[in-house]
């Protein structure tokens, strides 16, 4: 971050979008390098998990209409959805057991 004695022309901003960040704060100008999204650290359980929700969340539009209308009724007496409830049940293990998928 600098500070630098005016602002420079829409142009030279222009140019360097992407690259480098001009704005004012307390009558200063500022140019910092252009801001960056630092990407989170994902553990390797939450890589699993996530590999669990993708699935589940795949096999969702193929349940047979009887689970589907199961979940239904479940999420009829609560604030959660149908879907959420497949979430829930599958990811906990309470669904399908410790290794087995859902058949």
């Amino acid at each position: 971050m600098a500070i630098i004695k005016s602002m420079p022309s829409k142009d030279v901003v222009d140019g360097f979008r992407g690259v480098l960040d001009y704005y004012t704060w307390c009558d200063l100008v500022i140019v910092r390098s252009w801001p960056t999204r630092q990407k989170p650290h994902t553990s390797p359980r939450e890589a699993a998990a996530r590999e669990r929700f993708i699935y589940i969340n795949k096999l969702a539009p193929t349940l047979p209409p009887n689970v589907k209308a199961t979940l239904e009724e479940l999420a009829a007496s609560g604030g959660l959805t149908w879907k959420d409830w497949l979430n829930r049940l599958y990811l906990s293990g309470a669904w399908h057991g410790k290794d087995k998928p859902i058949t």
